[in-house]
Formats: structure tokens, C-alpha cells, sequence
């Protein structure tokens, strides 16, 4: 070895003393699980294992009744959105708000009877995530589509709630809870007809297709089986450029279910 190749080992070795040192632990210095970083970083704590049984799923339904009646209040109360060609879905969001209100109750019956707590505010993620943003979207001053996003925004909501019961049915364990689910679910889906023909009536809204520029159409059977995918919806005010905003709808995930701990 020459003394080039002695000098070069020498300072490989020198640098990494200086590492371990840096990285191990220092005297006098109390030890800590923070990164280096400015301030204090608080320590990952690990996320408690909530339990997902049929109580869960079942008040997770509640509050999606809840937040598509609160929905729907809002619309109904906003003084002159529901007008001109659309204004007959006043009298159609009223009633489905009750049958929506009726679901509520009929489904915290189980979760009671299933030794649950029952839930009947609305779910806060969907409504935080969705239906708010979505809602001040459609009634923004300027918004010349106001009414026909408004019935859009319903026709999307009874979607969601149509696809979550959809969903749900594979994932409780009793069949009687299986076969309420699908009661429920065939009433959402008799809501998002309803609201599909009054956007596209008549035959031509009943199969999916496109209009002029290739765009999808309403459609009040747009698939042969129902979907379990997101909701994708377009409101507001389409501006120059001529797009509305894009929103879409997940039905309730491990984030947004109303766990038997929430109160």
C-alpha cells in the first residue's frame, strides 16, 4: 500500500467516525425518538383497531340518511334556487327528504336492535367533503345553472346513497340486515330515476348515450348492474372556458363510518 492509498484510507476512516459519532448517542444529551427538526415533533402513535361490524355499517347508513335529508333542507330553503322548468323538484326533494327521514329511523331500529347506540345527525365527512362544497358551488352568486345543479347535485346524492347500500349488502352478516338493506336501497334507486327523467326525460334519458359534443347524457338506467364506483358530478358557474367544477362522491370508507365509539 503507498502513501497515497494510506492517506485515502485515513480519511474514509476519519469521516465515518465523524458519522457514527453524529448518529449515536451524545453525552449528556437526554435521548429522544423525534427526527432532528426544528421544534418538537410529536411521536406516531399507532391507530387504535376499530372494530367494523353490522352496527357500524348500519349507522353509517343513518348518517348518510341524515346528511341527504340535511342536503335537501338546504336546497328547499335557499329562497328561489328551485325554479323555472325545475321548479317541480321541490315538491320531489320534500318527498324524499321524509322517505330519506323514514330510512333513518327505520335503520337505527336495527342498530338498536342490534345492541347499538343509534346515530341520527348527519355523517360529518360526507358532509365536509361533499355535500357542502358542493352545495356552495351550486347557489354562488353568478351561477346561471343554479336550478338544474341543484336537481344534478340531488340526482348525485341518491346515488351515493343508492351504491353505499349496494355495498354494504355484501359486508353485513345477517341475512335480515341484507335483506332491509336492500329495501332501502331499492327506494334510492327509485329516487335517482325519478330525478334522472326530470333532467332527461323521456325515452331517450332512460339508456345511457351522448348529446352533440360527445358528452354523456343523463341516463335514468345507466348501467345494466348497479355501480359500486365514485359519483362524479359537474356544478357551478361553467365561466370562459365553459367547465363547471368537478366533484366526486366515495361512498363511506373506513374514514367516514360511524364507528360504536363516536357519539
Amino acid at each position: 500500500m503507498n502513501r497515497r492509498d494510506l492517506i485515502r484510507l485515513g480519511s474514509v476512516t476519519l469521516t465515518s467516525a465523524v458519522v457514527a459519532s453524529a448518529c449515536g448517542a451524545q453525552a449528556n444529551v437526554e435521548s429522544s425518538s423525534n427526527i432532528a427538526a426544528a421544534g418538537t415533533v410529536v411521536p406516531n402513535d399507532k391507530l387504535a383497531d376499530l372494530p367494523v361490524d353490522d352496527v357500524v355499517l348500519l349507522r353509517t347508513a343513518a348518517s348518510l340518511e341524515a346528511s341527504v335529508a340535511a342536503l335537501y333542507n338546504a336546497i328547499l330553503g335557499t329562497d328561489g334556487l328551485l325554479s323555472g322548468d325545475y321548479a317541480p323538484a321541490a315538491a320531489l326533494l320534500r318527498r324524499f327528504r321524509d322517505d330519506h327521514l323514514e330510512h333513518a329511523d327505520a335503520v337505527n331500529g336495527l342498530v338498536r336492535a342490534g345492541g347499538g347506540t343509534p346515530w341520527t345527525k348527519p355523517n360529518p365527512r360526507i358532509d365536509d367533503r361533499y355535500f357542502v362544497p358542493a352545495l356552495a358551488v351550486v347557489t354562488a352568486d353568478g351561477n346561471p345553472d343554479a336550478a338544474l345543479d341543484a336537481v344534478t347535485l340531488a340526482l348525485a346524492a341518491e346515488t351515493l346513497a343508492g351504491q353505499t347500500y349496494q355495498g354494504v349488502i355484501g359486508s353485513l352478516e345477517a341475512a335480515s340486515l341484507r335483506a332491509a338493506a336492500i329495501g332501502v336501497g331499492q327506494d334510492e334507486a327509485r329516487h335517482a330515476v325519478v330525478l334522472a327523467q326530470l333532467l332527461n326525460p323521456g325515452y331517450a334519458g332512460v339508456a345511457p348515450s351522448t348529446d352533440e359534443s360527445g358528452r354523456p347524457t343523463v341516463a335514468s338506467v345507466p348501467s345494466t348492474f348497479g355501480a359500486l364506483s365514485s359519483v362524479q358530478v359537474r356544478l357551478g358557474d361553467p365561466g370562459d372556458a365553459g367547465a363547471k367544477q368537478a366533484f366526486i362522491f366515495e361512498t363511506p370508507s373506513l374514514n367516514a363510518l360511524i364507528y360504536t365509539s363516536m357519539t
